[in-house]
């Protein structure tokens, strides 16, 4: 899954909204952050093989550090408690402990989402006797694209129930952000395959960074609906 890991960020947003949309935007791609700069390093492994699946050309053999089911628990771990550290004294008690447990579980969305989708490539530990899992929606390319598009719409319908623009402006952009992932969302199995395992590490790191830098922009440009009666 991809665009569809941001419908996680958006319903997350309404559970803490002491965390920036942009924050979470990068938290719930934070395993696939780390995945393409261990692919740069070399020491995680990919290949790109055309029509590997009907929706992606990724054979994803090598992720035990950030697609593991433990390395996933641990990098959650780690954001829920670099967070609340920084948060310092400027947030009460109880909102920095909802926003730990929330960012925390963000990361960890991203496992969640990504077992229906990926072939059989996620490990439950690092090292080799690890079984894998995953059930293979991505040999099916419109049933992987109607659940990219279902889980961001979800999303969106939680965060814009509880947000609204300041601006016209604001609400213009937001529609033109949304109008985009959804464009993304439905685009992305036609795309042409990248030449290497860099190239796609390179242009996945740079979207991943420049989606959580926008949504942040959207955030700033909203406010919270006032409470009903």
């Amino acid at each position: 899954m991809f665009v569809g890991h941001y419908g996680v960020s958006l319903a997350a947003k309404r559970v803490s909204p002491v965390l920036s949309l942009g924050l979470l935007f990068f938290a719930v791609q934070l395993l696939d952050v780390l995945f393409t700069i261990f692919v740069l390093a070399g020491v995680e492994k990919m290949r790109i093989v055309h029509h590997f699946t009907a929706y992606n050309p990724y054979d994803l053999y090598s992720m035990p550090y950030t697609h593991s089911l433990a390395g996933a628990l641990v990098w959650s771990t780690l954001a829920a408690g670099i967070w609340a550290r920084i948060s310092g004294n400027r947030l009460s008690e109880r909102e920095r402990r909802l926003g730990a447990i929330v960012l925390g579980a963000a990361v960890f969305s991203h496992f969640v989402l990504d077992v229906p989708m990926h072939t059989p490539d996620l490990p439950l530990w690092p090292g080799p006797d690890s079984p894998k899992i995953g059930l293979g929606l991505w040999n099916h390319r419109l049933a992987s694209i109607l659940a990219e598009l279902a889980a961001l719409a979800t999303g969106a319908a939680i965060y814009l129930r509880g947000y609204r623009a300041r601006t016209r402006g604001a609400r213009l952009g937001a529609v033109a952000f949304f109008g985009f992932l959804t464009l993304l969302a439905a685009a992305t199995s036609f795309q042409p395959d990248p030449r290497t395992p860099r190239a796609f590490a390179v242009r996945a790191l740079t979207l991943y960074v420049l989606l959580a830098v926008v949504a942040g922009l959207v955030d700033r440009g909203r406010v919270p609906e006032p409470p009903a009666g």
